[in-house]
């Protein structure tokens, strides 16, 4: 689907026929027309689209396992331990499919394997950064500047792509250097998925984030309707419980958030646990678990009622 700024390719698998739809307009002027039809087409697809994608962050490869186990589900009917998972597969196979492993090759090419063993200091140093004294960069200081100047840091963050841009904030950002945000934009435009989800991961996961201020509220709501169907199958699967939500609204446009104003998709985040926090210890089996149980929620919802409730 692409390249990276530093010239890697950008893999896509994608399952389901794919149903053209001819537009004559892009969203923002067809509706501002009051013509969907003229983005959206004619006649409504048979399939609903599901976008994923993971590793925007490069460090965050536990979004990546899952979607190479859910790759090898849609493949041969099992994941890459052997596990079956019937609900999800069924639910797959009702829906278009298009999953990227990996949207930030140049931040994972930058990282060792396997988080679960990182020391603390290696979590910060993988994951945002050192300054030239080799002191800590560290969340969120490690988004400013930005872009980063490679040169400048002692170890660029594999939050970055190799021209020091985070592609979660490389909307507004030239293609010429946010080349990883710009591919799934475009892939998001000539899909015109109804649903994203974006992998992520930190030590205090699983979790969906919810709420975000660059779509309406209707489906920020629909986010925590989605997230507390997630949270009654990881109860019931794993035994992990979460009697909190974490809000995602922070005063500006994201890739996640640019997805709606492109093409009107429900755009969702979700952290999986890294295996770093020491009072939860999370395997590796658990990590990629509990992402599967996130995407068999949101796909199974997606069949039942549709990603996004009607408007009226």
């Amino acid at each position: 689907m692409g390249r990276s700024a530093g010239g890697r390719a950008i893999m896509a698998a994608c399952y389901g026929e794919k149903e053209p739809i001819e537009h004559a307009a892009n969203l923002s002027s067809a509706l501002a027309a009051g013509k969907p039809e003229a983005f959206f087409g004619e006649s409504r697809r048979q399939k609903l689209v599901l976008f994923i994608h993971a590793a925007v962050h490069g460090a965050e490869m536990e979004g990546t396992a899952a979607a190479l186990n859910l790759v090898n589900l849609l493949e041969t009917g099992k994941d890459l331990k052997g596990g079956e998972w019937p609900e999800l597969l069924s639910a797959a196979e009702r829906l278009r499919l298009i999953i990227v492993p990996c949207l930030n090759p140049d931040g994972r090419a930058r990282v060792p394997d396997d988080p679960t063993i990182w020391s603390e200091d290696e979590v910060e140093k993988y994951r945002h950064g050192l300054y030239k004294d080799g002191s800590q960069i560290r969340w969120p200081q490690c988004k400013v500047p930005h872009p980063r100047d490679p040169k400048a840091d002692g170890f660029l963050g594999a939050y970055f792509n190799d021209a020091g841009v985070n592609p979660l904030h490389g909307v507004f950002l030239s293609p010429a250097i946010a080349p990883e945000t710009h591919a799934a934009m475009a892939l998001a435009v000539e899909e015109k998925p109804d649903c994203v989800l974006d992998l992520h991961s930190c030590s205090v996961g699983p979790f969906y984030i919810v709420g975000n201020d660059a779509i309406p509220e209707r489906l920020s709501r629909r986010q925590f309707y989605i997230d507390g169907f997630y949270r009654q199958l990881l109860r019931e699967r794993l035994g992990i419980h979460r009697d909190w939500t974490t809000d995602g609204r922070e005063g500006a446009l994201t890739l996640d958030g640019a997805y709606y104003h492109l093409c009107h998709a429900l755009p969702l985040v979700f952290e999986s646990a890294d295996g770093t926090d020491k009072q939860r210890p999370s395997t590796h089996e658990q990590i990629v678990d509990s992402q599967l149980i996130a995407i068999e929620a949101l796909a199974t919802m997606g069949v039942r009622e549709g990603f996004k409730l009607p408007e009226n």
